[in-house]
């Protein structure tokens, strides 16, 4: 039966790549019915397009909840315009603003409004998440900021983002889904993400600045779940450093009759905060079409005019 649902699952995919130009579906959905003799009824569709089988012998108990995919696929941009990780309901969230310093970005020509240099991100030290070397660390940035010197995160230097700060990137991210991986590939210097369905994590997988993921569906909503990162990248836009202990679980929904996606997220690194931490993050559909954007060419910042030396190998791999 396993290999039915698979097979099934992939038919709803190809049909959904096909009309999601034409519809918005909120999720692909697969429901079984019992026939009596043993046998199921699966069925499954999105919008007026159906994918059914029936004689099928049935094997295992499915229910609708446990196959029912959200329609991830296309183009979404973060709704804020500055990217902020969001505070949860309640328990520990992600480190804000100093509020004796609040970071806001540039703006220039806009009616009736001044026109503002941005500020630099400079964190709140008092937040309990912090262990001691983590809130000295970004007591440092905020003093380089503000002093005028440059600090920004990995990715302004050509270097992969990691997670979570992947979901602090202002460019497009485009989602594309099969019934074995979900694969996120953003616009920011064409950085490539792959989340690996229904498996379990390796035993022993090697540090990576993307770590390794793993996902599945709970109710509509994707679970994915990266551990074996590398302490090469931060993990927000304060430049927070974590450790390789980083294990982060992000879960993405489908709000607003699929027109926005919300990523509820929560990281633990018991090297680097004292206690596991939560944030949110809102995403809307966008028509734009992904573009590219090569940060290694002309890596230069256009408001300060520095060159930033791109990622250099330190001896040849053969």
């Amino acid at each position: 039966m396993r290999w039915f649902v698979a097979a099934t699952l992939a038919a709803l995919m190809l049909a959904q790549s096909a009309a999601v130009a034409q519809q918005d579906f909120s999720k692909v959905e697969i429901k079984t019915t019992d026939v009596g003799h043993g046998m199921n009824m699966l069925e499954g569709g999105i919008g007026n397009i159906t994918v059914a089988a029936s004689n099928v012998q049935e094997t295992q108990k499915l229910s609708p909840q446990s196959v029912s995919v959200p329609n991830l696929m296309g183009e979404w941009v973060r709704s804020d315009t500055e990217a902020r990780f969001m505070p949860p309901a309640s328990g520990a969230g992600p480190v804000r603003d100093d509020p004796k310093h609040p970071h806001h970005g540039h703006r220039e020509g806009v009616p009736g409004l001044p026109d503002l240099d941005a500020t630099p991100w400079v964190g709140d030290l008092t937040n309990p998440i912090l262990k001691p070397w983590v809130a000295n660390a970004l007591k440092k940035n905020g003093e380089m900021g503000l002093a005028g010197e440059e600090v920004s995160p990995p990715h302004v230097y050509c270097r992969p983002s990691g997670v979570p700060l992947s979901l602090a990137l202002l460019e497009n991210v485009h989602f594309m889904q099969t019934p074995a991986k979900v694969t996120l590939v953003y616009q920011r210097d064409h950085q490539l993400r792959e989340i690996y369905l229904n498996v379990p994590h390796s035993q022993n997988p090697a540090p990576s600045y993307y770590g390794e993921s793993v996902g599945h569906y709970e109710g509509g909503t994707l679970v994915v779940d990266t551990i074996a990162m590398n302490d090469r990248t931060v993990t927000d836009l304060y430049n927070t450093p974590h450790s390789d202990a980083i294990h982060v679980i992000e879960r993405y929904r489908l709000v607003n009759d699929g027109k926005n996606l919300r990523v509820d997220f929560t990281v633990d690194d018991p090297k680097a905060f004292n206690m596991p931490w939560s944030a949110v993050v809102n995403y809307r559909r966008t028509p734009a079409a992904f573009q590219e954007v090569v940060c290694a060419e002309n890596n230069i910042d256009v408001t300060t005019g520095k060159l930033y030396p791109i990622p250099a190998a330190a001896r040849p791999d053969f």
